[in-house]
């Protein structure tokens, strides 16, 4: 299996602060990886870097053979990336409809012209992009909420609008950041059914996540930063039992 997405030697720097160092990750088509470690270890930042949020300091993020860092956000959301944030960023002044359609808005054909005058084009368009969000919508158990305000929605189904509207700009690789924070049991396990759904359909997932146990139960691969530096990968089961990987969560036992 080739890998979709390869990011090497990746360095990280805030001034006198250097918040990945080194980072090699792949991820290969049809995976789900984790990126686990304490809070501070650069796991958000990863997601930055490789977005474009942020300029990496050096090293490169590869996908399909092609470099990437470097590239505007824009160019980088074109190319199949989406992604969610710890922080639910819905729209709240809209529908969960129009939630859902703003994710297309990156692919739109249509010119200011057509959106002034509203053209047949225009027209043709927004018809196009509310079948297709209502089907992104009917598939994550949404659709009896989509003239709602998504602040009305229950927390677990906001999380899952977030997942919906990043689906919507067509991406074939999806960062989640965090999505089972703040869930119940239930929502939880509703998530895990989703995110590995999406992934039997062809989707390629990385996913930050503190829950361990959701981690476990739907990554094939994960990654363990800790203070910047990649301290472990593989398998859930591999991880777990890394002794790296306990004291770094856990701290080392100090001798008697």
């Amino acid at each position: 299996m080739s890998a979709n997405l390869v990011v090497t030697n990746l360095t990280q720097k805030f001034g006198g602060l250097t918040a990945l160092n080194n980072v090699n990750m792949e991820v290969n088509f049809g995976e789900i990886v984790g990126v686990i470690g304490p809070n501070g270890a650069g796991k958000t930042t990863l997601f930055n870097v490789i977005t474009g949020v942020y300029h990496a300091t050096s090293g490169t993020v590869v996908l399909n053979g092609k470099q990437i860092n470097g590239l505007k956000r824009y160019q980088i959301t074109r190319l199949g990336f989406a992604r969610t944030f710890q922080n639910i960023r819905l729209f709240k002044q809209m529908t969960v409809l129009d939630n859902v359609k703003m994710g297309m808005c990156c692919r739109s054909k249509c010119n200011i012209f057509d959106n002034i005058l509203n053209t047949p084009r225009r027209r043709r368009e927004d018809k196009a992009q509310e079948e297709k969000a209502l089907g992104i919508l009917e598939r994550l158990n949404l659709l009896d909420y989509k003239y709602d305000s998504p602040a009305s929605l229950p927390y677990g189904e906001q999380r899952r609008l977030e997942i919906a509207r990043a689906m919507a700009t067509d991406a074939t690789i999806l960062l989640l950041d965090e999505p089972a924070a703040g869930m119940n049991d239930q929502e939880t396990a509703e998530l895990l059914k989703t995110v590995s759904g999406l992934r039997d359909s062809g989707y390629t997932i990385i996913l930050i996540e503190h829950d361990m146990k959701f981690v476990m139960n739907v990554c094939d691969r994960i990654y363990v930063l800790n203070h910047g530096e990649l301290i472990s990968t593989g398998t859930p089961d591999e991880v777990k039992n890394d002794p790296e990987v306990i004291n770094a969560y856990l701290g080392k036992e100090e001798e008697k």
